[in-house]
């Protein structure tokens, strides 16, 4: 199975939400109860989905092309054709893998970093 088939979608994160739940519920016997349980499961489903909005940034050399983004409505693969990410190579015995993946890291640390500590900054702001 291709690594963006059904597992980057919009159904996954639905069931990852519907995993989550319940094995928060029992994890936390007590402590997280009622709303925070559901908004925890529902946080790692955001997580798990915003994976896949990340993922269908970047560039995809890898055949099929794209993600499976509306699984299980359709097996269609999607491409966004904006490339903010650049690909990752899997071909390590390519003198250029190391400089290559290295580049894209920084890119996405530069992309991303400022991102999540705003968004850091804003919610201990709020807290």
């Amino acid at each position: 199975m291709p690594h963006r088939g059904p597992t980057h979608s919009i159904g996954s994160a639905v069931l990852v939400f519907l995993v989550a739940w319940p094995a928060i519920a029992w994890w936390s016997r007590g402590i997280a109860r009622g709303p925070s349980t559901v908004r925890l499961a529902l946080a790692v489903a955001v997580a798990w989905g915003s994976h896949t909005l990340l993922d269908w940034l970047g560039a995809d050399s890898s055949t099929p092309q794209g993600l499976m983004a509306l699984w299980p409505l359709t097996t269609t693969y999607y491409v966004s054709g904006i490339d903010v990410f650049y690909n990752i190579s899997r071909r390590y015995w390519l003198p250029e893998f190391w400089r290559h993946n290295a580049v894209a890291a920084l890119r996405e640390l530069l992309i991303l970093g400022p991102l999540a500590s705003v968004t850091h900054w804003w919610l201990r702001r709020r807290a």
